[in-house]
C-alpha cells in the first residue's frame, strides 16, 4: 500500500515526529480518575520504570491531594526517588508524609525512608560524615516517635552501624594529630571516643593510641590507667598482646 505523505511531507518530518512522540514523558491518560491515575503510578512503580512512576505520583498528588491513595502515592513517589540515586529527593518525601501525616499507617514506614536514604549517601571514610550524624538523628526520631513500630529494630540495627562509623571516624582524626605530635589534640579524640561509642569495634586500638600518647606528654598515671583498663577488658585484643610483649621486651 502506497502512503499519501501530502505535499512537502519528507522523511526527515517524519522521523522528527517519531522522535518526539517516543520522547515524550510518560504520563496517565488525559481524564482518568483519581483512582486510575494512581494505579496507572502503581504499575509503573511495579515494572521498576521508577522515572515514569515519579510522574505520575506526582501529577496524581497535584491534582488530588486530599485523595485516600494521597499518603501511598507519597510513599511510593520516594521510594522511586531512591531507587534511581535521588536520595535527598527521597529524604524530603519520606520527610514530609512523616511530618504532616504522623498519624497515617505509612508514617514509620516513611521516617525510616528518611534514615534510609540518608544513610545511602553517607560517605566512605575520611570524608565528612554529615550524613551519617543525619542518620542517626533520624533514627533516634523514629525511636522516639514510633516506639511501637515494627521497624523499631531496623532502625536500631541502621544506628549501630551509623555509630561504628563516627567513631571510626574520630580515631582517624586523631590518629592524624597523633602522627604528627599533637598529642594533646590526638587524646581529645580518643578521649570522646570511650565516652561518646563505648561499644565501638574501635574502642581497643583508641585505648592503645591513647595510652601511647599520654606517655608521650608525660601523663604516666593516665597512660597506666590506661592500659589496665586495655589488658583487664580486651585481654586477647591484638592491642593487648602489643602492650604485653612491649612490657616483655622492657623487662
Amino acid at each position: 500500500m502506497k502512503i499519501n505523505w501530502g505535499t512537502g511531507f519528507t522523511w526527515s518530518a517524519w522521523l522528527a515526529v517519531v522522535v518526539l512522540a517516543a520522547c515524550k514523558p510518560a504520563m496517565p491518560p488525559e481524564g482518568a480518575t483519581p483512582r486510575a491515575r494512581f494505579d496507572w503510578s502503581v504499575e509503573r512503580f511495579e515494572r521498576e520504570t521508577y522515572h515514569d512512576a515519579i510522574r505520575g505520583f506526582r501529577d496524581h498528588l497535584l491534582r488530588e491531594p486530599l485523595h485516600p491513595t494521597a499518603d501511598s502515592s507519597r510513599f511510593l513517589m520516594a521510594e522511586s526517588y531512591l531507587n534511581t540515586d535521588q536520595e535527598l529527593l527521597a529524604a524530603n518525601e519520606f520527610r514530609q508524609l512523616a511530618t504532616s501525616r504522623p498519624n497515617s499507617p505509612l508514617a514509620d514506614d516513611a521516617q525510616f525512608g528518611v534514615c534510609r536514604s540518608f544513610w545511602a549517601v553517607s560517605p566512605d571514610l575520611p570524608r565528612d560524615q554529615e550524613f551519617t550524624e543525619k542518620t542517626i538523628e533520624e533514627c533516634t526520631r523514629l525511636l522516639e516517635f514510633f516506639p511501637r513500630s515494627p521497624l523499631v529494630g531496623d532502625a536500631r540495627d541502621l544506628v549501630a552501624q551509623a555509630r561504628q562509623k563516627m567513631a571510626a571516624k574520630e580515631l582517624r582524626v586523631g590518629r592524624y594529630y597523633y602522627d604528627r605530635t599533637f598529642y594533646e589534640s590526638a587524646i581529645i579524640y580518643f578521649e570522646n571516643i570511650l565516652q561518646t561509642y563505648p561499644e565501638a569495634e574501635v574502642v581497643p586500638e583508641t585505648l592503645l593510641v591513647l595510652h601511647y600518647s599520654y606517655s608521650k606528654v608525660g601523663f604516666q598515671m593516665e597512660a597506666d590507667l590506661v592500659q589496665q583498663r586495655l589488658l583487664e577488658l580486651y585481654p586477647d585484643s591484638e592491642q593487648a598482646q602489643e602492650l604485653a610483649e612491649a612490657a616483655g621486651d622492657e623487662g
